[in-house]
């Protein structure tokens, strides 16, 4: 009761503050109109602080460094991981050499990521904000903080003109990574975070090959193929040990990387690592359960369940257990991320191969299909009076040896022969001098490809993304569109209450159908849950959003 009664005063607190703030009416940021390319809807009067601008004057240089002549500070809110421990900002070298450069200097205010939403409420229920939030490795609501209470600003309009390093790796991307930044009044408020992998998919499936070769068994080619394979190494002893000890089918019931959501694509159905709906080849909006390849997955499942090829603690066992049967290297078939630096033995690095889904005859396998997006990284608030210096401070951020020394300290990188940055960084530092996952970062794909070394980690999951793309069972239009959609607040909160009741559902039927099958009253009992739970409304809130999306 004493929590939800400091929540309560919290909220009223801040409500009281807003009308003191920045607010709809303050003429620092409401002062012209802006149009916005997104979904080619007309954004309304909240542009991005020309007042501010004016007020630089001709201490400031619009290029070049230093950004400002005379020396200014700028005060800036920064979110770490609660892992980090770091030494104080303006003690660190890189800090020091880009306050030289700029003329900018900052004071940090550093904020712990189990701290960050107390402290976050607690600022902007004050009235005084920091000059900039960078919240690189935590979140802020765009929606209710810049939509609704203008407490950050719009900063569109901001970047083309003062951030030509960002606009130009954006420029160089086939698809903007930085669409899904857009809020639902077409502004966008934040400065996009980005480390590309150059990845089109999450999940991989993977097969046992010195097994497929202990049994002189071919690469299965079709569903039925699979299934006589799987069903060969359950029964056949291939690693040669003389006892009934092998997990031919390996997974959990909701165990992330491994859920039995990742098999849903070999019948057709691209699964989504969060929401259990996708984007069908019509540009549809389609409830995942409901649909024929779910039904058809979870009887495929109950056979190997009751063959004694699934493993039979599918229903209990969490991610953990089933890390540790993987890593001691007696299992057939799984889904994985990648395989190299995943803690896997050295017998699944040797024994283990990519394997490109198949479906049953007549239908297409469909994997969901990924798009590298930036995520929030920095905001301007309503009350910087720097707004141009802000901008370039953060642009500098991202001249790309300050970018990397930044993220990998001075000493953690270096070139190789061929020019590209390579980190050697060990991770093993108790306290660094650099800011690390938590510093503002932009490399999309093209760019963090042509200019850093990737690890052999990253190059073996590009690697097999290139293969499945090859193979055409990728998904036509990305759920990652979902991620894009231009939902309001209130439209967010109520997805996600049914997001919850649909996910329930769906794991307590799966378990049930995995053990005991699916019988048509029992499937149709499950199809009719969805409609009670509103997931008509809820399919067409995306529906209607996505319709307004210039979708690739």
């Amino acid at each position: 009761m004493r929590r939800k009664a400091v929540i309560i005063m919290l909220v009223c607190t801040m409500l009281m503050m807003s009308f003191s703030g920045c607010g709809k009416n303050n003429t620092a940021t409401n002062n012209s109109s802006t149009e916005s390319g997104a979904s080619g809807t007309t954004a309304p009067d909240n542009t991005t602080g020309s007042a501010q601008e004016e007020q630089s004057g001709s201490n400031f240089n619009e290029t070049g460094y230093p950004i400002v002549n005379e020396s200014v500070t700028l005060n800036v809110m920064l979110g770490i991981r609660d892992v980090d421990s770091l030494i104080a900002p303006n003690e660190m070298d890189v800090i020091k050499t880009l306050e030289e450069e700029t003329g900018i200097h900052v004071e940090w205010e550093i904020v712990k990521g189990s701290d960050w939403e107390t402290k976050t409420n607690l600022m902007f229920a004050s009235g005084e904000y920091p000059d900039i939030i960078m919240a690189t490795t935590s979140t802020l609501d765009d929606e209710e903080y810049g939509v609704t209470q203008q407490l950050v600003v719009p900063v569109e309009d901001l970047i083309d003109k003062y951030m030509p390093n960002y606009t130009s790796r954006v420029e160089a991307e086939t698809q903007d990574p930085t669409a899904g930044l857009v809020a639902s009044d077409g502004h966008t408020y934040s400065v996009g975070y980005m480390v590309g992998q150059y990845i089109n998919t999450n999940q991989h499936f993977f097969i046992n090959q010195t097994w497929l070769d202990a049994l002189g068994m071919a690469m299965p080619t079709s569903l039925d193929e699979l299934t006589a394979v799987l069903t060969a190494f359950a029964t056949q002893d291939p690693n040669g040990n003389g006892e009934n000890d092998e997990v031919a089918l390996e997974m959990g019931l909701d165990t992330g990387f491994y859920s039995i959501r990742y098999m849903l694509p070999m019948f057709g159905v691209p699964c989504d690592p969060s929401k259990w709906i996708y984007i069908d080849d019509n540009k549809q909006v389609q409830l995942t359960p409901v649909q024929n390849g779910f039904r058809e997955c979870m009887e495929w499942l109950h056979t190997m369940y009751t063959e004694g090829i699934l493993d039979t603690e599918v229903i209990s066992q969490d991610i953990n257990t089933i890390e540790t049967k993987l890593k001691e290297g007696n299992v057939g078939f799984f889904t994985c991320w990648r395989l190299t630096a995943m803690g896997f033995d050295d017998g699944v690095m040797k024994d283990c191969v990519l394997y490109t889904p198949v479906a049953p005859e007549g239908e297409q396998a469909s994997m969901y299909k990924l798009i590298e997006m930036a995520n929030d990284g920095a905001y301007i608030t309503c009350t910087n009076d720097k707004i141009p210096e802000s901008m370039r401070w953060l642009d500098a951020l991202l001249e790309k040896e300050t970018m990397f020394s930044l993220y990998y300290g001075p000493n953690g990188w270096e070139y190789n022969a061929e020019g590209k940055i390579e980190s050697t960084t060990t991770g093993s530092e108790e306290i660094k001098d650099w800011l690390d996952c938590n510093t503002l970062f932009f490399a999309p794909g093209s760019y963090i490809s042509s200019v850093f070394q990737m690890s052999p980690q990253r190059i073996e999951k590009t690697d097999y993304c290139k293969e499945y793309e090859a193979a055409g069972v990728m998904q036509k239009y990305s759920n990652d569109y979902l991620k894009l959609a231009p939902l309001t607040s209130e439209q967010i909160q109520g997805t996600v209450l049914t997001e919850t009741d649909i996910n329930n559902a769906v794991i307590e039927y799966a378990a049930k159908f995995i053990i005991d099958g699916v019988t048509d009253t029992e499937w149709d009992k499950f199809v009719n849950l969805f409609g009670d739970m509103g997931a008509d409304d809820y399919i067409s809130v995306y529906q209607n959003a996505i319709d307004q999306l210039d979708m690739e």
